[in-house]
């Protein structure tokens, strides 16, 4: 080393004189910086050591604690906007001891904006209806709100409804994938669909759907449901190539209908007049009186007729209250003239299907348009049920039927539960099949006349039956004949209460009015 370095001399005992390095010089400066040197290094390998090993906690307390500080060291948290809470639940017997950590989330409000704010938002709903909807809601920047409030385009709502319309089925295959049956069960039912055409009606009654839906666009609540607007497979009419017969083939569901009264078949007040809020005591089919014994709901028509117009009667009624009680007493009058001279079908007792108005008196515009009073037979499954189009119904659904025959294909139908909701129904109407006079139902004779119809369409494969209804008003008569033996009987000439016998005297009624209508069905929406 090329440091100077200084010595100075130390006496000796006895005289004698020694040499000593003096101290702080450049030698000792040099020696300390690689003391400190060294002593740098050996600490960084030490925290590695430490860290490798994972003591480091441990080291930190141990240091700590020879420093006489405390081991327990205070963290704070790194966001005080969002503090930690910890709350421990302890469970009785003591035994286990469960900590449950709540996090309190402090919300800051984000700074309010220094000018405008463009704004588009899209959300999806579906309705009651099972219609799904899309709105968005998109704003662009305009002038002063005194100038925006007198514009139309400045705050407005665009609907637009997207509807798509079915194709009408006209394929054996499909019909068949639909009841598996049909090609079974009809004899010519290849001959009968590959001789098809689609219906007019069919597009017809799509078309009446689609114009209801646009009158009630804006009214939410009144918007076909999915399944109301899709309630229709198929209508073809067919001409069977050897007979000549002409079919109507509809594939559709089923929903009940349970109006209709007949005072000379069933007299009483029963439960059937009140098993649906929409009762009325009319069906399109019906037929003059064949006895004096009132209808069971004149009286309640006449009641309620009195009660408009002795309302009608007083002063200071509103413009709108007055025609709203002239057009119900007009119509209660019409109501009850028929009420006093005709019968009709009775929903829970009779089999019949119900055809929509916008099907009715199109005879003379297609041949093969239904009437009331044609004869049809309503396939589901393996089965097969006579029937007639015994009543009229909105001019934009089809399938519909009494609760009579909806409760032999499920018996769970009610006027408030359909029986089949999927398109798995089969009516068979056959146009100009209608009986030139109308009657009370003779279901012998349906059966003869449903028979020979589906002949005259090639006829009905072994293993299939035609249904055979039993007559339920006939079968109450017998009942209460068993119940007079033992209860007394009605007074002469009146009529029994509830659960007595009846044994009303039939007496020819007078001819129905002429020019009355046939039901209150029958006037269109």
């Amino acid at each position: 080393m090329n440091d100077k370095q200084e010595f100075f001399d130390v006496p000796k005992k006895g005289g004698a004189v020694r040499s000593v390095r003096k101290r702080g010089g450049a030698g000792f400066f040099t020696h300390f910086l690689w003391m400190m040197v060294l002593g740098c290094v050996a600490l960084v390998l030490a925290l590695v050591v430490i860290k490798i090993s994972g003591k480091g906690p441990e080291v930190r307390k141990a240091i700590i604690a020879m420093l006489g500080g405390s081991a327990t060291v205070a963290q704070t948290p790194a966001d005080k906007t969002e503090p930690l809470v910890v709350e421990k639940v302890v469970q009785v017997p003591v035994e286990k001891v469960v900590e449950k950590i709540v996090e309190k989330i402090v919300e800051v409000e984000p700074p309010m904006p220094s000018g405008y704010v463009s704004w588009k938002k899209v959300d999806v709903a579906k309705l009651w209806s099972e219609i799904p909807v899309k709105t968005e809601v998109v704003t662009t920047l305009g002038g002063t709100a005194v100038i925006e409030r007198e514009r139309e385009e400045s705050y407005q709502l665009e609907m637009k409804l997207k509807l798509t319309v079915p194709q009408p089925n006209k394929s054996a295959a499909e019909l068949a994938a639909i009841n598996e049956h049909l090609p079974a069960m009809l004899k010519d039912f290849d001959t009968l669909v590959s001789a098809a055409e689609v219906s007019p009606f069919y597009h017809h009654l799509y078309e009446l759907k689609t114009s209801r839906i646009q009158q009630n666009i804006t009214r939410i609540e009144e918007i076909l449901s999915r399944h109301n607007l899709y309630d229709l497979e198929t209508v073809l009419q067919i001409k069977h190539p050897a007979t000549g017969r002409k079919l109507l083939l509809v594939q559709s569901e089923m929903d009940v209908v349970s109006d209709g009264s007949d005072g000379d078949r069933w007299p009483e007040l029963d439960d059937y007049i009140s098993m649906s809020q929409f009762y009325q005591p009319f069906t399109s089919y019906g037929w003059g009186k064949k006895t004096n014994v009132p209808n069971p709901l004149l009286a309640r028509w006449e009641a309620r007729l009195k009660e408009y117009e002795d309302e009608f009667a007083k002063t200071g009624l509103s413009i709108e209250r007055n025609r709203f009680l002239r057009e119900n007493i007009e119509t209660h009058k019409l109501e009850i003239s028929d009420l006093r001279s005709r019968s009709y079908l009775i929903a829970e007792a009779d089999p019949f299907i119900v055809i929509p108005l916008s099907f009715l008196g199109r005879r003379t515009e297609n041949e093969f348009g239904p009437a009331i009073g044609d004869y049809a037979v309503v396939v589901y499954g393996n089965q097969l049920f006579p029937a007639i189009a015994g009543d009229a119904g909105p001019s934009w659904k089809f399938g519909e039927a009494s609760l009579r025959l909806a409760r032999q294909l499920n018996e769970k139908a009610s006027p408030y539960s359909r029986p089949v909701s999927d398109l798995e129904v089969t009516y068979l109407i056959f146009p100009g099949s209608a009986d030139e006079t109308k009657g009370p139902p003779d279901f012998a004779k349906w059966h003869q006349t449903c028979s020979t119809l589906l002949e005259e369409i090639g006829g009905i494969s072994e293993g299939y039956t035609l249904h055979q209804w039993e007559d339920l008003i006939t079968k109450k008569r017998a009942e209460k004949e068993v119940v007079a033996e033992v209860a007394p009987t009605a007074p002469p000439g009146g009529i029994p209460a509830p659960g007595k016998p009846f044994d009303a005297p039939v007496v020819p009624a007078p001819d129905p009015e002429s020019g009355t209508q046939e039901a209150g069905k029958q006037v269109p929406e």
